[in-house]
């Protein structure tokens, strides 16, 4: 059976957690090897202990960039030419995108500030279906009901940030002035100045008008998953 991200990671965990405690290491002890190693090789690394804690416990959602150093500082090499390989193979089918900080509204907004999360996706998927870069991408989670049944709370979506430009109407992630939301967004011909119809694919919720100037569009969604 193909090992998922999931897996490779909770392997990876775990596999960190038992070379530790045979080696009779705590997690600072472990993390002061890592940041050494990095720093011989030209890098400088933010690795405490409380984040090794964490990824020992499950936290991590994907591969962390520090888990080469961790892993030479664990097996002095040995480690990275065999165990670490099989890890980073598998990581190099995927790929990282960052991820709106906070919820996208399907009704109320999420601001998007905070920290900047990254989240795996298949390369194939980012390179070839969507023929984008991770960087032309953003993730957003939906919260709210506002887009039933098209997109519903909880569904994660790609918005691709080059497509912009309302020439045929779709679904866009687009500010409100208060927070990030997604609505069908479709020009309005022969309005002047400019108009866009923003529209909810709830019936219960009422189709606005906007002027094209007022609308900031974060890009298209050109993807998305629902948990089953």
């Amino acid at each position: 059976m193909r090992q998922t991200e999931t897996d490779y990671v909770q392997n990876m965990a775990n596999f960190f957690r038992e070379e530790r405690i045979k080696l009779g290491w705590s997690t600072k002890e472990l993390a002061e090897a890592a940041r050494a190693i990095a720093m011989r090789e030209g890098r400088s690394i933010s690795l405490s202990q409380q984040t090794i804690s964490a990824f020992e416990q499950g936290k991590a959602k994907r591969a962390p960039s520090w888990a080469q150093y961790v892993a030479s500082a664990l097996g002095n090499g040995a480690l990275a030419a065999k165990e670490f390989e099989s890890f980073e193979e598998i990581g190099q089918r995927s790929v990282l995108v960052e991820c709106l900080p906070t919820y996208a509204g399907a009704g109320g907004g999420g601001t998007g500030e905070g920290d900047v999360p990254q989240v795996s996706f298949s390369r194939d998927l980012v390179e070839y279906e969507l023929r984008a870069t991770p960087a032309d991408l953003v993730a957003i989670q939906i919260e709210g009901n506002s887009m039933d049944p098209d997109f519903q709370s909880g569904d994660q979506l790609l918005v691709d940030k080059r497509k912009r430009t309302l020439a045929q109407p779709g679904a866009f992630c687009l500010w409100d002035g208060d927070g990030y939301v997604v609505k069908y967004l479709e020009k309005i011909p022969g309005s002047e100045p400019q108009k866009v119809r923003v529209i909810s694919r709830n019936e219960i919720f009422s189709t606005s008008e906007r002027l094209a100037e007022e609308i900031s569009i974060l890009g298209r969604v050109v993807w998305f998953a629902r948990r089953v």
